[in-house]
């Protein structure tokens, strides 16, 4: 299977085409894919060690060396306009990772909006080449249908509603292309 393959495999996929296991709360168990930070006073002491992994791993039903984690935070308090807009303004990033055969392939970036309850794509910017303001936030259409059906999994909230408020748009470009 080459990237390009891989790919379309993600992007020409459903809900239920997908394995969905919750790796948190209570009896639910680690998802194996973890980060850790250990740290260390000044004087080079051990202090704490820090550890956070996916709260979600899918796999997909038909090919599962195919696979996918999501929910470890990279920015626990994301300030944008779009992103704090919403009734509960609090918002964080985190991540969505790609494997195949268990290795990493691919990394995607989501901002989670109101208090939690949606998860959406960071835009691509566009920027007047004179004054250099952003004159255009830009999603792919592929990441906009993944990043619905990655809601789908485990929210029942209306993704269309929270992105239309952000006021990007969505454009007839490739995402994970080649990756």
């Amino acid at each position: 299977m080459n990237l390009n393959e891989y790919s379309n495999r993600i992007i020409e996929s459903t809900k239920n085409d997908w394995n969905v296991i919750t790796c948190w709360g209570f009896g639910a168990g680690p998802s194996y894919l973890e980060q850790s930070t250990v740290w260390s006073s000044s004087n080079n002491e051990f202090e704490n060690i820090e550890i956070e992994s996916h709260g979600m791993v899918a796999s997909l039903k038909s090919d599962l060396s195919i696979s996918m984690a999501w929910g470890m935070t990279l920015n626990s308090s994301f300030t944008e306009e779009w992103a704090n807009q919403f009734p509960d303004p609090h918002a964080s990033s985190g991540i969505v990772d790609f494997f195949y055969n268990g290795v990493l392939i691919f990394r995607d970036t989501y901002v989670t909006v109101d208090g939690g309850r949606c998860k959406l794509p960071i835009s691509h910017r566009e920027f007047d080449d004179e004054t250099h303001e952003v004159i255009r936030h830009i999603i792919p259409r592929a990441r906009y249908n993944f990043y619905r059906m990655l809601n789908g999994f485990v929210s029942t909230y209306d993704y269309d509603n929270y992105f239309s408020r952000t006021g990007f748009e969505v454009v007839e470009t490739p995402w994970m292309e080649g990756l």
